[in-house]
């Protein structure tokens, strides 16, 4: 998938706001109704407890927020959606889709990926503020295009390259504060701020192996906002 700077700047904004406008319509009909769409009490065959299975069980398929983020080694900006879960709801779950200018290169490019964080200790500040000290997990992320392959291709001599060009695993630690908002009745529950440092497979076993490299040659830094959603 090779794209010129402006088709991929399109996609990248299309992409986007085609899908935070499903999430946002998939939850508000989720929330607004407890039967698929279509159906009334007349047609519908199904108890008042079933349908409240059934809105439950679509309604953990809406993501609980939206992420932007910078940096981070999956584009220069990437967004996307998360799902958070566990007692504490110290699990999430983000898919995010980033943006690559061309920079040297001779077009830009898209990634995806998937990431999942751990944050298993939560410190109140204040009664809105809290603290996450600790925040890590890991990431895949592979790069649209292709130049870029799982596998090296045929016109390589055999395992002349030791790692994939097109998928890079990542592992990360950091922490994050969050704001929980005081209103019961807007869409957004709370924000999130959140920084990690961050090094992929192919970057760490380059630190090992090669002595002359500074620490800021394999780890990076992302920064990135989140914002809850309600759950009702």
């Amino acid at each position: 998938m090779n794209l010129s700077p402006i088709k991929a700047r399109r996609s990248f904004l299309l992409f986007v706001s085609l899908f935070f406008s499903t999430i946002s319509a998939a939850q508000i009909l989720v929330q607004e109704h407890g039967t698929i769409p279509g159906t009334d009490s007349s047609s519908a065959h199904i108890d008042s407890n079933s349908s409240r299975e059934l809105k439950k069980a679509a309604f953990r398929l809406v993501p609980s927020s939206y992420l932007v983020q910078y940096a981070g080694s999956i584009g220069l900006f990437s967004a996307g959606a998360g799902w958070d879960y566990g007692r504490q709801k110290q699990w999430s779950t983000d898919f995010l889709l980033g943006y690559v200018p061309k920079y040297d290169t001779d077009r830009a490019k898209l990634t995806l990926t998937l990431r999942q964080t751990y944050t298993p200790f939560t410190v109140k500040l204040h009664e809105q503020v809290s603290y996450h000290p600790l925040r890590t997990g890991v990431y895949l992320n592979t790069t649209l295009g292709k130049q870029f392959w799982y596998k090296e291709p045929d016109k390589y001599p055999n395992s002349y390259y030791s790692f994939s060009t097109r998928l890079r695993i990542n592992i990360f630690v950091g922490q994050d504060f969050s704001y929980k908002l005081k209103s019961n009745s807007s869409y957004f529950e709370g924000i999130k701020f959140y920084y990690d440092l961050h090094t992929s497979d192919l970057y760490l076993v380059s630190g090992v192996q090669n002595k002359y490299l500074k620490f800021d040659d394999y780890i990076g830094l992302a920064l990135g906002i989140k914002l809850q959603i309600r759950r009702k």
